[in-house]
């Protein structure tokens, strides 16, 4: 009877004592598991971006608050949404935080996507218009659909950079039904701005691609122009991050730190950073330092637990 109750008291404790071994094992692999989330690897990083829109106090702010936590960034500005997805496909240590879906990117995100990775767990930006746009003095024109009869525009379209999403979109519609007829311009972003705002002076009629919101449909009365037959896809986009594939990997913390943001990203606060960068003419990179240097909380909370 005493030799049994040992032998089961032994089985006991060797069964316990199995418990806490794997149990400690089990930890110290959570903890393996934290840690890779938050080492930050490979420190060199590269965010390119469109200079002449709302990418660029998203991806300076983005930028910022990795050098706080000790990566080396550098920002590039491109002309256009293919040189993002171009550049972010070629560079393992790349991301870009200016991905429209689900569809005006969607033509180079197809392209691409062997080597690209899209966080959308949280959108940066939710509700995002794209299409064409007149300003909202143009009271008789609310629809893609009035252009087919009108005679305002003489069958012109104020375009911006044909590397754009939006542009691609627009080109595969020009000899349909509504836009028979028309013609796109192609310009830069700046040029195209310009353009818009010589029309808005003297109260002239202009129709234009535009994404709305923007900074500079902010700026002017702009009103996007109902799309019936779904020529620019579905009407509410996002914006989201856009990874090179081996980005996690090369640089954990940089990821976890980039897609927190993207959780906690305000749109309010962007369009202020734009504000201040478009119409107040200030420096955008010391606006971007401003606002990380004035939200501790909010960078504290980014950067929590990250080993820098």
């Amino acid at each position: 009877m005493f030799k049994t109750r040992s032998l089961k008291l032994l089985g006991l404790f060797a069964t316990i004592a199995l418990a806490i071994v794997l149990s400690a094992c089990g930890n110290g692999g959570g903890s393996s598991s934290k840690e890779k989330d938050t080492s930050l690897g490979n420190k060199e990083i590269e965010l390119p971006y469109v200079a002449s829109d709302n990418s660029a106090p998203r991806t300076l702010v983005i930028a910022e608050v990795l050098k706080k936590a000790g990566y080396d960034v550098t920002t590039t500005p491109v002309q256009a949404s293919g040189p993002l997805y171009a550049s972010v496909a070629e560079n393992p240590d790349s991301f870009h935080a200016s991905g429209i879906f689900p569809s005006t990117d969607k033509s180079y995100y197809n392209k691409f996507k062997s080597k690209l990775s899209v966080y959308d767990k949280e959108n940066l930006v939710d509700d995002v218009k794209v299409g064409l746009a007149v300003p909202k003095y143009e009271q008789d024109i609310d629809s893609i659909a009035d252009l087919k009869d009108s005679k305002k525009f003489d069958k012109d379209i104020q375009g911006t950079d044909a590397r754009n999403g939006v542009m691609k979109q627009t080109k595969s519609e020009l000899d349909e039904d509504n836009l028979d007829g028309y013609s796109l311009k192609e310009s830069s972003d700046q040029d195209q701005f310009k353009a818009i705002q010589k029309a808005y002076k003297q109260q002239q009629p202009i129709l234009f691609t535009a994404m709305d919101s923007s900074w500079f449909s902010k700026e002017l009365d702009v009103k996007m122009l109902k799309d019936p037959d779904k020529i620019y896809g579905k009407e509410d986009q996002h914006i989201n991050l856009v990874f090179n594939k081996e980005f996690k990997e090369n640089h954990p913390a940089a990821y976890t730190i980039a897609t927190r943001m993207s959780d906690d990203w305000s749109k309010k606060d962007e369009d202020q950073l734009a504000k201040k960068i478009f119409k107040d003419q200030k420096n955008p990179e010391q606006v971007a330092k401003d606002y990380v240097d004035d939200h501790d909380n909010k960078v504290d909370e980014w950067l929590e637990g990250i080993d820098h």
